[in-house]
């Protein structure tokens, strides 16, 4: 166990799963035009909006020829995007890294971003590659610095932890897209 994070389960009442899986059901129904969209949890619409974008590019990596070289699509470019700075001023690459790891700091305010860090964290998947490449979920993993960190090292057994979430969480996206596609939904007409 690492004594930075809790090991503390997050637990929640059946009541509350089942709420949640009411509004979700509601939302399939909208999009079918069976029921108002108004009537849909705002947090239901966004998590399906974020669904159908990852389907979408589902679809469009399946027409794409598999390239020989190849990566997930889990990390980002430490800094390229967006940066977290701390009120101390050490920087790292987002918000869902941990503040007290020295893994993931890419530098701080006084002497910028360090290069070397941030190509550490570019190719975390080295860490996992044996086990990653065979995976379905290969090309929609969603793995980043933010998954590997144990606040002293990239580790495996933090990326195996949340692997998976991510094949369960991409598998029911498919689930949902499969139900939605027999029921008449229109992928395309989707923006």
């Amino acid at each position: 166990m690492n004594d930075n994070y809790t090991d503390k389960q997050c637990e929640f009442s059946g009541e509350f799963v089942e709420e949640q899986e009411y509004e979700y059901f509601k939302c399939f129904l909208s999009k079918l035009k069976r029921i108002n969209e108004k009537f849909v949890a705002r947090a239901v619409k966004e998590e399906f909006d974020n669904e159908m974008r990852e389907i979408k590019q589902h679809e469009e990596k399946m027409q794409e020829e598999i390239s020989k070289v190849n990566h997930h699509s889990g990390p980002c470019i430490p800094g390229a995007k967006k940066i977290f700075v701390t009120a101390e001023g050490n920087i790292y690459p987002c918000e869902r890294v941990s503040e007290i790891s020295e893994v993931s700091k890419i530098g701080d305010i006084k002497k910028g971003i360090d290069k070397n860090k941030v190509l550490n964290l570019l190719n975390i998947e080295r860490y996992s590659q044996d086990r990653c490449k065979d995976c379905w979920a290969y090309q929609h993993c969603t793995i980043c610095i933010a998954c590997a960190d144990d606040t002293k090292n990239i580790s495996n057994k933090e990326i195996e932890k949340h692997c998976w979430k991510v094949r369960g969480g991409f598998e029911e996206a498919m689930k949902n897209y499969c139900t939605l596609k027999e029921l008449g939904y229109k992928f395309e007409e989707y923006e």
